[in-house]
């Protein structure tokens, strides 16, 4: 038996399944990440003083030459030091051009969340 061409009217005509609709209470659960837990809440001005030692100084440390602020050739460190307090300062002048806010260098809680400085200490969950 000889196939029908595609062109003629006799061809049996085929048609491609499209892909099916997932409604939306249909759809697999799948939790929606919130940010919770991923960044450090902020510690407090009273953290960031000299002697302090901390992953979380490190840290921020990073997320500051990440940000190119960090302009040493010290490596960022764990003990606080006048580094950090320049780059964090650096941070603050541009995130408050012209004197805006505070420019200490001393990380403050608006300035901390906005560089999110990712999670090093443990999430603990509460005990219901």
């Amino acid at each position: 038996m000889d196939r029908p061409k595609a062109g003629d009217d006799t061809a049996a005509k085929t048609t491609t399944n499209p892909t099916p609709k997932v409604e939306p209470d249909t759809a697999p659960a799948v939790p929606v990440p919130t940010g919770i837990g991923l960044y450090e809440p902020y510690p407090g001005a009273h953290f960031f003083h000299g002697g302090r030692n901390s992953p979380l100084i490190q840290t921020l440390a990073v997320r500051l030459q990440q940000e190119g602020h960090w302009k040493t050739a010290q490596a960022p460190g764990p003990d606080w030091t006048n580094a950090h307090k320049r780059a964090f300062a650096s941070y603050q002048r541009d995130l408050r051009p012209k004197g805006g806010g505070d420019t200490s260098g001393i990380p403050d809680e608006v300035a901390w969340d906005k560089l999110g400085v990712p999670r090093v200490s443990p999430l603990y969950r509460k005990e219901g």
